[in-house]
């Protein structure tokens, strides 16, 4: 994402430059208003990972008292038959967290239990994604606790499926 971590040649700043993750992507470069092939029956709740609330800054941070946004939401409000259903802690992390998840094995289970407990409370078929990693972690803690949930990447939501 930064990629800070190593010397900053005219090759890294210009893959810095014109590197965007998906949901920035088309709303921030694109400017896309609408999906008309695209439908999702189905109420869902958004995961947008730590790093892109943090880092790239999709989605307004609850800690810094901002206006609200989140673009993965105005993606999602262009998509016939989304209900987008609003989590008691949209933005809390998930527990993955790359080697967070290895480091700290319990705390990383005990998030991702409290963030599915949040979805299963608020009655969402399906969470919707733009990171993979924290689906997938979302996922398994999910099938462990037999909640009957389905994670969805925002491409295929988007792009129609397949699902």
């Amino acid at each position: 994402m930064h990629f800070d971590a190593i010397p900053q040649t005219e090759k890294v700043k210009h893959v810095r430059k014109t590197t965007y993750e998906l949901v920035e992507f088309l709303t921030d470069i694109l400017k896309v208003k609408e999906f008309p092939w695209a439908s999702y029956k189905h109420k869902v709740a958004i995961h947008n990972s730590c790093s892109a609330i943090r880092g790239l800054h999709i989605q307004s941070r609850s800690e810094w008292q901002e206006p609200y946004f989140n673009k993965t939401e105005q993606l999602l409000t262009m998509v016939e038959g989304v209900t987008i259903k609003q989590i008691t802690r949209p933005d809390e992390c998930c527990g993955f967290g790359g080697t967070f998840c290895v480091t700290d094995e319990a705390v990383s289970v005990k998030m991702g239990q409290d963030k599915v407990a949040d979805y299963v409370n608020h009655e969402v078929d399906c969470i919707v994604s733009p990171d993979m990693s924290c689906l997938m972690h979302q996922e398994g803690i999910a099938k462990r606790g037999k909640a009957p949930l389905k994670f969805v990447h925002i491409a295929q939501v988007l792009n129609n499926g397949p699902f």
